[in-house]
């Protein structure tokens, strides 16, 4: 799978999430999730590729940009989207990446115990969450499986 980007606009400015594989292991890869709003899609790219300019560092001062809940809802849809994508076995990290940290973690740890399976682990040590996609299990639970002879 290639990375993954959506970005829409609001009437406050542009929204932007991305998916991004960063480690491959053996037939797996372990995403990374981030998301921002900011003024402009300039603004978004210099922040999301870590470049040191004055856009960058503004953006990374604040919680999630200048927009209040849209962004947040916007970006839980669709990584519940991009979850079903996943092969068996990939995993997503998403870590709290804005200036506030902890206010970020308190929030997303909220909604991710009360509204999201049980598939995502919580991290308090490095205030990150992780999703690891099951195997799927097609065969029919009541039978047991045929036997080769």
């Amino acid at each position: 799978m290639k990375r993954k980007v959506k970005t829409i606009t609001t009437s406050q400015g542009v929204c932007k999430v991305r998916l991004v594989p960063w480690i491959r292991v053996n037939e797996n890869y372990v995403w990374l999730f981030s998301f921002g709003c900011g003024k402009s899609k300039r603004q978004l790219n210099d922040w999301l590729n870590k470049r040191p300019n004055k856009r960058a560092k503004k953006l990374s001062n604040q919680l999630s940009g200048i927009s209040g809940l849209l962004p947040h809802g916007f970006a839980i849809r669709q990584l519940r989207a991009w979850i079903q994508e996943l092969k068996e076995g990939d995993s997503i990290f998403f870590a709290c990446e804005s200036k506030e940290k902890l206010k970020q973690f308190d929030a997303y740890a909220k909604w991710f115990t009360r509204h999201e399976a049980k598939n995502w682990y919580i991290n308090e040590e490095f205030l990150l969450f992780q999703y690891i996609k099951p195997p799927c299990t097609t065969q029919n639970l009541d039978h047991p499986p045929a036997s080769e002879d």
